[in-house]
């Protein structure tokens, strides 16, 4: 794999405000340490995330929505969610949370930034294992959901990146994200998930492939449950050639939920570490910016597992299978290893299912007529809320962002604070 300069979104708020989300609560905190135990983070450039402001939110959701989280302060124990509250999306599977707009506006700027740091151009690679919260809608939350972090993280990169692949390797379908481009011929959504009468959201058929002039813009390649390694590795390998070759993006974002994992509460795959890394490597040797993302996965060390060892993937770094004594080591008992278990529950894929699901999706394929387009300049696209800085601006804040950045690989420091340039 080519080696490549990676940036890895994360400050103490980030991570804190993180372990408040209550489908994965404590989550982010034992991901960050494994990652640290390992010692990655000395290979990292570390980037502190900036705050995404009201505007940089209404840039996908509503102004009602977002007025409306701005509104949720102090959530007592006992609350009990009324009609506004379920009009919005929260109620039972997205309670609400105390200072909810904290919480969003945390998370959706931690992508944006890792969006940011791609657009600027210094770093071929970003990683926001915060993010990937694909199910929110414009309107609504949704799904364990509250903000939609990957379509704020597109809109930031389509200020120089014309044409985005947005890749989904959760078992749910990224249901909010192609919503949100259903219309669009510059964002090509690809989805793989485990699609099966009652498994949420219920959507990402293979007959679904956008709307109108984005009509053969979504590829969705529905699974039979207990997929394994060997299934998406199949699938993958040869659908995301011909996607890649058709649509020619300048720019890939990669949600890599891990409740596709063997044993995740809410999956009902059995993928190990191997399926992701061979997915991964494939988007990775295609050479072009690439963000990276977290999303499900409610088995906590497994998940833990399965991002620590994407980071040494993308570092090109090795790692013993041992897991080094940490704050969480006693939870990845009771072999203490990075491996993930494998199931022995029968994978119901057929080959003869996957060639014809194949077989639709490359004749899907033909719908995509990409004319060649020159990639926008850094500047915001007509219909955002707020104009970009000009030019000049633009040219200014990066000469000081390399600057700084010099200055700091000359005193050996890894951790880059961007918020004064990446406003």
């Amino acid at each position: 794999m080519i080696s490549k300069r990676v940036s890895y979104i994360c400050d103490d708020n980030l991570i804190n405000q993180c372990n408040r989300l209550p489908a994965v609560a404590g989550r982010a905190s034992m991901v960050h340490k494994l990652i640290d135990s390992y010692g990655l983070t000395k290979s990292l450039k570390i980037v502190r995330p900036t705050f995404a402001s009201y505007h940089d939110l209404r840039k996908f959701h509503s102004e009602l929505y977002v007025d409306y989280l701005k509104s949720i302060k102090e959530i007592d124990d006992d609350y009990m969610a009324n009609a506004e509250d379920e009009e919005h999306g929260i109620g039972y599977d997205c309670p609400p949370v105390s200072n909810m707009f904290d919480l969003v506006s945390t998370i959706a700027g931690a992508s944006i930034t890792a969006a940011r740091c791609l657009v600027f151009g210094i770093a071929d690679v970003a990683i926001n294992w915060c993010g990937g919260w694909h199910h929110a809608q414009r309107f609504a939350a949704d799904g364990f959901c509250y903000i939609n972090d990957i379509v704020l993280a597109i809109e930031t990169l389509q200020q120089k990146f014309h044409n985005i692949l947005y890749i989904d390797l959760d078992i749910h379908h990224g249901n909010g994200v192609q919503d949100a481009y259903n219309l669009s011929k510059s964002v090509f959504t690809l989805s793989f998930h485990k699609y099966e009468p009652g498994f949420y959201p219920g959507t990402g058929g293979l007959d679904d492939i956008g709307l109108l002039s984005g009509k053969g813009y979504s590829c969705n390649f529905p699974l039979h449950a207990w997929y394994s390694d060997e299934t998406i590795d199949y699938a993958f390998g040869q659908i995301f050639p011909d996607v890649f070759k058709k649509f020619k993006p300048d720019a890939i974002v990669v949600q890599c939920g891990a409740d596709a994992l063997a044993h995740d509460p809410q999956g009902g795959a059995k993928l190990t570490t191997h399926g992701y890394h061979s997915c991964l490597t494939k988007i990775i040797d295609m050479d072009k910016p690439v963000l990276v993302l977290g999303g499900g996965g409610y088995k906590f060390p497994n998940a833990a597992r399965l991002w620590t060892s994407l980071t040494a993937l993308l570092l090109g770094v090795s790692l013993d299978e041992n897991i080094p004594e940490h704050d969480y080591w006693t939870q990845y008992g009771p072999d203490y290893t990075l491996v993930v278990e494998p199931m022995l529950t029968k994978d119901t894929n057929k080959k003869d299912y996957l060639d014809q699901c194949i077989n639709i999706i490359k004749e899907n394929l033909n719908y995509i007529n990409i004319k060649p387009l020159e990639a926008p300049t850094l500047k915001e696209k007509k219909n955002d809320l707020e104009s970009c800085d000009k030019k000049a601006q633009t040219d200014s804040i990066f000469k000081r962002f390399k600057s700084n950045l010099t200055k700091n690989q000359n005193n050996d420091m890894t951790q880059l604070d961007v918020y004064e340039f990446l406003e």
